[in-house]
């Protein structure tokens, strides 16, 4: 699954404190021991690159799902894909055409 890049006007990380009871499941099966409640913790989140493997594995499961359709029957000719396109878009500007 693709992560989506946060836009430049966003803070790459945040930062709170919250109380033990509103801890994400994930976040307090992940520490070592049960927090009491009414124990505050500072949490920092941030968002975290896809790293090379999971870009690879993406894009494994992609094209698995591609050729799945593909035996499928699941497909549309090429050339009616673009013919649609060209009648979709004939008489949108460009940018930089006259």
């Amino acid at each position: 699954m693709p992560v989506s890049r946060m836009p430049p006007e966003h803070p790459r990380q945040v930062t709170t404190t919250i109380l033990a009871e509103e801890l994400p499941r994930a976040i307090a099966a992940a520490l070592p021991f049960r927090p009491q409640a009414g124990t505050r913790f500072r949490v920092t989140v941030e968002p975290v690159e896809e790293s090379e493997d999971e870009r690879v594995q993406a894009l494994r499961d992609d094209i698995a799902v591609g050729m799945d359709d593909a035996e499928a029957g699941r497909t549309i000719d090429g050339e009616q894909v673009f013919e649609r396109l060209i009648a979709k878009y004939a008489g949108a500007k460009h940018p930089g055409r006259d």
